[in-house]
């Protein structure tokens, strides 16, 4: 889920600061910090992406694929939470880590996972945090609405065939499942929601190589020209037009 190289060490109230001068984001920083691994500019992005839609009035929930321990599904819930009515927050993870990546994730992405790398749907003890943690994050300590929230538990492949049927449209869509098979599936069954003007992020672009792979060829085989913007080393998005 994005990059490694990550520092876990700075304070709570630093990342509160790099929220500033909008207090409301600075808070969904502070709580989001303790249970994300990605940079405050991206954590900054996403906050302001779901205040943009809202105010443009873009229909749709807000759907995170790739939840790990719930940073950015705080962000998004809490920006979420500022207005009435409130978007539902839909949130897709196995809760056991990610999968085994397969042959078109590359040679780092099998380094990774310690040489597990046959594309099964078997966790390989890489980013995994459980249903109880997430929720505890969301609700206890963000204190989200447990009915806005909506946890869909399980493996991509297992969940998104029949799930993205209750979901309706989409305004903001963040992807996080590193892989090529993750990111594919999920490009498949959710990008044909998402409401015009509505955006969509994908994590892992420049990171993993599955991932980029996954997103270029959906984009050419559906002739999707809108332009990629970058958030990040890893991180980019665009608007879907």
């Amino acid at each position: 889920m994005g990059s490694l190289k990550y520092n876990f060490t700075s304070s709570r109230w630093v990342w509160l600061l790099k929220g500033l001068p909008s207090f409301p984001r600075a808070h969904a920083l502070f709580k989001a910090k303790r249970h994300t691994m990605t940079t405050t500019k991206r954590c900054n992005n996403l906050w302001d992406v779901c205040q943009k839609v809202v105010k443009q009035k873009i229909p749709g929930a807000f759907v995170e694929c790739g939840v790990w321990r719930g940073g950015s599904a705080v962000i998004m819930g809490l920006a979420a939470k500022r207005h009435n009515p409130v978007r539902p927050l839909h949130l897709f993870d196995s809760f056991e880590g990610l999968p085994e990546p397969g042959a078109e994730d590359g040679a780092r992405a099998a380094e990774y996972s310690e040489g597990k790398a046959g594309g099964r749907l078997v966790g390989i003890a890489k980013c995994d945090a459980t249903l109880e943690y997430v929720r505890m994050a969301l609700i206890e300590q963000a204190h989200l609405s447990p009915a806005n929230v909506f946890f869909h538990k399980g493996w991509f492949q297992d969940t998104l065939p029949a799930d993205a049927k209750t979901i309706g449209n989409i305004a903001v869509l963040r992807l996080d499942g590193d892989w090529y098979e993750s990111t594919k599936i999920c490009l498949e069954y959710l990008y044909p929601l998402l409401s015009q003007n509505g955006v969509i992020i994908l994590d892992d672009y420049f990171c993993w190589e599955g991932c980029r792979k996954a997103t270029d060829e959906y984009r050419n085989q559906h002739g999707i020209t809108d332009p990629i913007v970058r958030v990040d080393q890893d991180c980019v998005l665009w608007i879907k037009s």
